[in-house]
C-alpha cells in the first residue's frame, strides 16, 4: 500500500532536510576555516622568514677599478679638480673642446657650463609645453672668454675646478707672466656671473700684451631680444622676453642682462707687476634687481666680491658635507657630486630677495637645451634620488625644493580632475607653470603613465617633516595641503575589484620604464598606501578638526588598507607588477626600492631575493642611480662583498675625468651632469655606508666604512633642528652635537644604554646599531602610521575576507 504523504508532513520534512544541509555546510565550512587558518599560521612565519644575519665585516676588500683618463685629474687635493688639458671631442685630424664634459658654476640662480656660449637662470623656460618642447631658455654668454698670449712657445696651461671655492681656474705661465683666469657664478649675490682676469709679470720685458676673445653665442630662438644699448662706456644693457611661451595663458618672461664689455686686449704696462681686470654679467627677470646687482659688482670688483663668494661656499661646506679617510678617489667623487647638485639649488646665504625656486632637473641648472639633457625639467629624480641626501644634510634647501611643487600644484588639481580624480595629480614632467611637459611624440605612455610621481613628492614631504618636525611648514606654507592633496589623489585613483574585494590601481608605468602599462605596480601601490598613511598621521600632528581628521583616517581604512599589492611569489620576491614574468629585462631600480627608501618592511629572504631577482634583469646600460640601491640593499644583509661591487659599479663608469662630470648612461652620454646619479651615489654613502635610516618618529643608524677608507665623517647632519657630527671609525662611533636644537631635546639609545645629547659634549659608542628620537614628552601623541611589509598582513587580510565569504554563504 503506497504512502500518501500530507501537504504539512512533506513541509516539515523539506525543513528538516534544509537545516540539516545548513548545518553540513556550517561544519564544512568551520573545518575549512580551521585549515585555512593553520595555512596563515605557517604562510606568515614562511614570510617572514629567517632573519639571522651575517657577521663577518669586509669578507672581500672591493676591487679597485678607476676609470682610464684620456684627461686625468692630477691634483692631490680632495676639492680640486685638475689638468693641464681639456676634454676635447672630434676624430684623428680634427679636435674640438668637448664642452659636454666641462665643468660647470653655478648658485641656483644661474649656471653655465665653462667655455660654453650659453647662461641659464632659474625659472626661465621657452617652447610650447603641450607638445613637449618647453626647454631652458638659451641666454648668450658674455663670459665665455679665453686669454691668448703673444706667443704659446714654452706655455704651461692648467684647468682646475676648486668646488670647495665655488671657482674654476685657468692658469697660463711662460717665462714672463702668469695669468689666472676665475670663472664663478657669486655664491652671495646670486645675480652675478663673474670672469677675473689676473696678470703678473715674472720677468722684466716692457709691455705684455694679452689677447682675449669671446663668443658669446648668438640670440637663438628662445629670446626675443631688443638692441643692445650702452648705459655708459663701461656697461651694456639687454632687455629680452620669452619667445614661445610654455601654454597659452602663461606669462611671457623678461630678462634682463647688464654686463662689462670685454676688449680685445689687456696690456701689463713696462712699469706694472701685475694688473687685474673683472668682466661681471647680471641677469634678473625685474630690471631693477639686475641693475642693482650689476653696480654692486663693479663697485666691489676690486675689493670684496671675491671674498664674500668664498665665504658663502665656505658657509655652505660647513654647514653640511662628508669626508672619508684614507680614499682620494672616492672623496673627490663625493666632494663633486655634492658641488654639482648644491650649485643648482639656491644660494643659502645671498644678498637681496631670492626667486621662486623652480626645481631640479637631471642635468642640473648649467643643462637643458631644446630636446637634450631632459630640457631642464623635474621629474621624480628630483624627490627620490637628489633629495634625501640634501635633506639631512642642508634641510632649508630639501624645504626650496617642496616649495617649487607647492608653487606649481594649480595645475596638478586641474590634471587629477581632467581625468576623473580629486586632489593633486602632478606631472611626470615639470617646468615653469607646473603643467605636464613631457615630450608627447617620444614618450605618450611616460607622459600619461608615469602617475608614482605624485606619491614620490608626498614621500619627500613625508621624509622633510621626519627630519625637521616643521608645523610652520604645515601650517603656513601649505605644507599640509600638499600631504593631504596627494593622499587626496591616491584615495580616488585606485577602482574596487570585486572579485578579490579589494582596490586595484591599473594602467600605470613603474619605475621601470620598459612596461609602460600594467596593472598593480607594487612600487605605485606601496608609495600610494605611504601617501594616504602619513596624511592621516599629518592631520593629527597639525590638529585638525574631527570631520577632516575622520574623513582622512577614511582613506586609510577604506581604501589605502585594501590596495592590493602582488603577492609574494612561492619564490619568496616581490612582482614587480601583477603578472610580471620572472627574468623579463626590466630598465631600472624599481622593486628593491621598496626596501630602500620606501623602508617597506620585509623578511631577508625576501629582501635578498629580490636583490638577487632585478640584479639579473636589470639592464646593464640603464641609468646611473640603479646600482647604489643595490648596494644600500646588500648593506642591508651585512653583504659587503656584493654591497662593494655595486657601489663602486654605481659611479666608476659614469664619472668622466678631469672635472668630475657625471653622465646618465652606461655607454655615451645620456643627460649631463646627471646629477640624479650623483644623488643615488650620495645615498650609497649616507644611507648605505652611514646606515641613517629617518622614521617618522625616531632616526636609525648602523654605519660601515665605505670600502677601502679608514674612516668616515658626516659634518652638519641635522634631525629635528639639531646639528650633529657623526665620526665613524672601524670600531666607534661618536656624535658631537655642534648644534642643538631647543625645540626637540634628543636622545640616542645603543643596546640599553640611552644617553642625552648635549651640545659640545661628544658621546662615544661601539659601532652598530643606535637610535636618535626627542624625548619631547607631547611628541609621541600621534601614533606613526605602520610601514609593513604587508605581505603577512595582506595575506591575512585576503584569507579573512575568503573565510568571511565561505561563511556568508554557508549561512544562506
Amino acid at each position: 500500500m503506497p504512502c500518501h504523504w500530507s501537504w504539512t508532513t512533506m513541509s516539515t520534512w523539506r525543513q528538516f532536510l534544509q537545516t540539516r544541509m545548513k548545518t553540513r555546510r556550517l561544519y564544512l565550512a568551520l573545518c575549512l576555516t580551521l585549515v585555512l587558518l593553520v595555512i596563515n599560521v605557517v604562510a606568515y612565519q614562511t614570510i617572514l622568514g629567517d632573519s639571522s644575519k651575517r657577521t663577518k665585516l669586509f669578507g672581500t676588500k672591493s676591487r679597485r677599478r678607476r676609470q682610464d683618463a684620456d684627461v686625468p685629474d692630477i691634483s692631490n687635493s680632495a676639492t680640486v679638480f685638475e689638468s693641464n688639458r681639456l676634454p676635447m671631442t672630434g676624430n684623428s685630424t680634427s679636435y674640438t673642446l668637448n664642452t659636454r664634459l666641462m665643468a660647470s658654476v653655478g648658485n641656483g640662480h644661474l649656471a653655465t657650463t665653462v667655455y660654453s656660449d650659453t647662461i641659464f637662470v632659474n625659472g626661465l623656460y621657452s617652447g610650447d609645453g603641450f607638445k613637449g618642447r618647453s626647454h631652458r631658455a638659451t641666454i648668450p654668454s658674455p663670459n665665455n672668454i679665453r686669454v691668448t698670449l703673444p706667443s704659446e712657445e714654452g706655455a704651461v696651461r692648467r684647468y682646475a675646478l676648486d668646488v670647495e671655492k665655488g671657482v674654476f681656474f685657468e692658469t697660463v705661465t711662460t717665462d714672463q707672466v702668469t695669468v689666472e683666469q676665475r670663472t664663478y657664478a657669486h655664491q652671495f649675490y646670486t645675480r652675478l656671473l663673474v670672469t677675473e682676469i689676473h696678470v703678473t709679470r715674472r720677468q722684466d720685458t716692457g709691455d705684455i700684451v694679452i689677447g682675449l676673445t669671446t663668443n658669446p653665442g648668438s640670440d637663438g630662438q628662445d629670446l626675443l631680444c631688443d638692441a643692445i644699448s650702452s648705459p655708459s662706456a663701461t656697461s651694456r644693457y639687454r632687455r629680452g622676453t620669452i619667445n614661445v611661451t610654455e601654454t597659452a595663458t602663461s606669462p611671457r618672461s623678461e630678462i634682463h642682462m647688464y654686463w662689462t664689455p670685454v676688449p680685445s686686449t689687456i696690456t701689463l704696462a713696462s712699469s706694472e707687476s701685475q694688473t687685474s681686470v673683472s668682466y661681471i654679467t647680471s641677469i634678473d627677470t625685474d630690471q631693477s634687481t639686475a641693475r642693482e646687482a650689476f653696480e654692486i659688482g663693479r663697485q666691489f670688483a676690486r675689493g670684496d666680491l671675491y671674498p664674500t663668494h668664498l665665504e658663502s661656499w665656505r658657509k655652505v661646506w660647513d654647514a653640511g658635507r662628508i669626508e672619508v679617510e684614507g680614499n682620494l678617489d672616492l672623496q673627490k667623487i663625493i666632494n663633486g657630486a655634492l658641488y654639482y647638485i648644491l650649485s643648482s639649488l639656491p644660494a643659502q646665504n645671498h644678498y637681496g630677495t631670492a626667486n621662486q625656486f623652480y626645481g631640479l632637473s637631471p642635468g642640473g641648472l648649467a643643462n637643458g637645451k631644446l630636446l637634450q639633457d631632459y630640457q631642464g625639467h623635474s621629474f621624480w629624480d628630483t624627490e627620490i634620488w637628489m633629495y634625501p641626501p640634501i635633506l639631512m644634510l642642508h634641510p632649508t634647501l630639501a624645504k626650496d625644493m617642496l616649495s617649487y611643487r607647492i608653487h606649481v600644484r594649480g595645475p596638478a588639481y586641474d590634471r587629477a580632475q581632467e581625468n576623473g580624480h580629486q586632489g593633486l595629480r602632478f606631472p611626470w614632467e615639470s617646468a615653469f607653470t607646473g603643467v605636464e611637459v613631457t615630450p608627447g611624440d617620444i614618450c605618450w605612455e611616460c607622459r600619461e603613465n608615469q602617475q608614482h610621481i605624485t606619491g614620490d613628492i608626498a614621500f619627500a614631504a613625508r621624509q622633510y617633516v621626519s627630519a625637521t618636525r616643521d608645523l610652520g611648514w604645515l601650517t603656513d606654507e601649505n605644507g599640509w595641503e600638499l600631504i593631504r592633496e596627494t593622499a587626496r589623489f591616491w584615495k580616488s585613483r585606485p577602482t574596487f575589484n570585486q572579485k578579490r574585494g579589494l582596490y586595484d590601481i591599473n594602467g600605470v608605468m613603474p619605475p621601470d620604464e620598459i612596461h609602460h602599462t600594467v596593472n598593480n605596480s607594487i612600487y605605485t601601490n606601496v608609495v600610494a598606501k605611504l601617501s594616504m598613511d602619513f596624511a592621516n598621521y599629518t592631520a593629527c600632528l597639525v590638529g585638525e578638526a574631527d570631520e577632516t581628521a575622520e574623513e582622512v583616517e577614511s582613506w586609510v581604512t577604506d581604501v589605502g588598507d585594501r590596495l592590493y599589492l602582488p603577492e609574494i611569489t612561492d619564490e619568496k620576491y616581490h612582482p614587480e607588477f601583477e603578472g610580471y614574468p620572472k627574468g623579463e629585462l626590466i630598465k631600472q631600480a624599481d622593486v628593491i626600492l621598496l626596501g630602500y627608501p620606501l623602508m617597506w618592511k620585509m623578511s631577508d629572504e625576501v629582501r635578498r631575493n629580490d636583490l638577487n631577482v632585478y640584479e639579473e634583469v636589470t639592464d646593464r646600460n640603464g641609468p646611473a642611480m640603479t646600482w647604489s640601491m643595490f648596494c644600500v640593499g646588500w648593506l642591508e644583509l651585512q653583504e659587503y662583498s656584493k654591497a662593494s661591487q655595486m657601489f663602486l659599479d654605481s659611479y666608476s663608469i659614469y664619472v668622466k675625468e678631469p672635472f668630475k662630470v657625471w653622465t646618465e648612461a652606461h655607454q655615451g652620454l645620456g643627460a649631463v651632469n646627471f646629477i640624479t646619479g650623483m644623488g643615488g651615489f650620495l645615498q650609497a654613502v649616507l644611507f648605505g655606508y652611514g646606515g641613517f635610516r629617518l622614521h617618522v618618529d625616531h632616526l636609525d643608524l648602523n654605519p660601515v666604512l665605505p670600502p677601502d677608507t679608514d674612516g668616515m665623517k658626516i659634518h652638519g647632519l641635522d634631525y629635528m633642528g639639531s646639528s650633529l657630527d657623526f665620526t665613524i671609525s672601524r670600531d666607534h662611533v661618536t656624535i658631537n652635537v655642534t648644534s642643538l636644537g631647543g625645540d626637540y631635546p634628543l636622545e640616542i639609545t645603543a643596546g640599553d644604554a640611552s644617553y642625552t645629547l648635549q651640545e659640545g659634549v661628544p658621546v662615544q659608542l661601539p659601532r652598530g646599531p643606535a637610535t636618535i628620537a626627542t624625548t619631547r614628552q607631547d611628541s609621541n601623541r600621534c601614533t606613526p602610521p605602520v610601514v609593513g611589509d604587508g605581505t603577512a598582513g595582506r595575506l591575512q587580510a585576503t584569507i579573512w575576507v575568503f573565510m568571511l565569504s565561505v561563511l556568508l554563504t554557508a549561512m544562506q
